[in-house]
């Protein structure tokens, strides 16, 4: 695994709190290569929530919103597993939002 990676999740950066699990359960998914966490905005958020905003030319830019914050996080993943991947993506949300 690349410099900066453990368990999937490229630890380069600050990651929001309470997110760490979730995205290694993303990377655990078939299909995802990298997941790559990038900024983060004060916003006001409530609560915990995770979702895909749009697809990019190498896989999927989602959205993590918790307590006041929110994080672009980057999935590198294959153009046929987009689909897929998405849709579990909202599973684990749910998951994680009823805690």
């Amino acid at each position: 695994m690349p410099k900066h990676f453990k368990r999937g999740v490229k630890r380069e950066h600050h990651l929001l709190k309470g997110i760490e699990k979730v995205l290694e359960e993303i990377s655990a998914l078939k299909g995802v290569k990298k997941v790559i966490p990038g900024r983060i905005y004060s916003s006001d958020s409530r609560g915990f929530e995770i979702k895909v905003v749009r697809e990019t030319l190498t896989g999927l830019k989602l959205l993590a919103k918790s307590n006041g914050s929110v994080q672009e996080i980057f999935l590198i993943i294959d153009k046929a597993d987009r689909e897929k991947v998405s849709k579990e993506i909202l599973q684990i949300s749910e998951k994680w939002t009823k805690g």
